[in-house]
C-alpha cells in the first residue's frame, strides 16, 4: 500500500506512511482525534471526517476528545502542515540542484569533447557557460513535466525497464518542444524574426536537432532508471544498497 498519508502528533507532522498504518493507530487511540494530511488535501482534517478512516471512528465508538483538545490538536496540525510543506519545498530544491548538476556534467562532457576535436583543428571553442544554462532549464523542466505526472502509468501492470523508456522518450521530445517554444517566447519581446531564433538553437539544422534529440534521450535514461528502481526498491533502500559497505560474505 502506498505511504502518502501524514498524521500530527504533539504538534509534528509524522510521516508520509500508508493508510492501514493510520487506521491502526486510530483503533489503538480509540477516543482521541487524529489529524491527516495527504496530497491533493487543502489543510489538515480529522480522521473521523475523512471517508478512508471514519468506519475505524465507528467502530471504536462515539467518545471524542473534549474541545479544547481538538482546537489544540488544530493548532498542531496546521504548524505541522506548515512544516511538511517547508520540508517538500527544501526537497524539491535538492532534487532541482542533482538533475541541473547532472546534466551540466553530461553536457560539459559533450562540449569538452566538441572542444577538444575543434581545437585540433585551431578553433577555440569553450562555452561551458551555456551548458550552465541549458542545464537550469532543463532541469525547471523536468521538474514542471514530473509534477504534472507525465508518462506515469499504473505501477501494477508495467515493466519497469519499459517506463523508464517510455519517460525517457518523452521527456525528451518534450524538453526540446519547451526549449523551443521559451526561445521563441523570449526572442520574440526582444524583436527578433521566429526563423533567426531557430537557426541559433543548438542543432539549427534537421540533422543536428535529431543528434540533441537522441543524446539528450540516451543522458535520461539513467535518471529514469534510478528513479523508477528506487521506487520499486522502496524509500532509502536504492541509497541504502549503493551507499552501505558490502560485508566480505557477500563479496566472495
Amino acid at each position: 500500500m502506498e505511504d502518502k498519508w501524514y498524521y500530527s502528533e504533539n504538534g509534528k507532522a509524522l510521516g508520509p506512511t500508508s493508510a492501514e498504518e493510520i487506521a491502526s493507530r486510530i483503533r489503538q487511540t480509540k477516543n482521541q482525534s487524529l489529524f491527516v494530511w495527504t496530497e491533493g488535501m487543502s489543510e489538515w482534517t480529522d480522521a473521523s471526517t475523512v471517508p478512508e478512516f471514519s468506519t475505524e471512528f465507528q467502530s471504536v465508538g462515539p467518545t471524542r476528545a473534549p474541545n479544547t483538545h481538538v482546537a489544540t490538536a488544530t493548532k498542531g496540525a496546521s504548524a505541522s502542515k506548515q512544516a511538511t510543506l517547508a520540508q517538500r519545498a527544501r526537497n524539491e530544491l535538492i532534487e532541482f540542484l542533482v538533475i541541473s548538476a547532472y546534466l551540466y556534467v553530461c553536457f560539459g562532457a559533450l562540449i569538452f569533447y566538441k572542444a577538444t576535436i575543434l581545437h585540433s583543428e585551431g578553433i577555440e571553442f569553450t562555452p561551458l557557460g551555456i551548458a550552465i544554462v541549458k542545464a537550469l532549464v532543463l532541469g525547471k523542466f523536468i521538474l514542471t513535466l514530473q509534477a504534472f505526472k507525465i508518462g506515469e502509468r499504473g505501477k501494477g501492470n508495467s515493466i519497469v525497464l519499459a517506463d523508464i523508456l517510455i519517460k525517457s522518450l518523452l521527456f525528451a521530445l518534450l524538453l526540446i518542444v519547451l526549449t523551443v517554444i521559451e526561445e521563441v517566447i523570449v526572442g520574440y519581446f526582444h524583436g527578433r524574426a521566429n526563423r533567426e531564433i531557430l537557426s541559433e538553437i543548438p542543432g539549427g539544422t534537421l540533422p543536428q536537432a535529431f543528434a540533441i534529440g537522441v543524446l539528450l534521450f540516451l543522458i535520461l535514461i539513467p535518471y529514469f532508471a534510478f528513479r523508477e528502481i528506487a521506487v520499486s526498491l522502496g524509500e532509502g533502500e536504492l541509497q541504502r544498497l549503493l551507499t552501505a559497505r558490502r560485508s566480505p560474505e557477500n563479496q566472495e
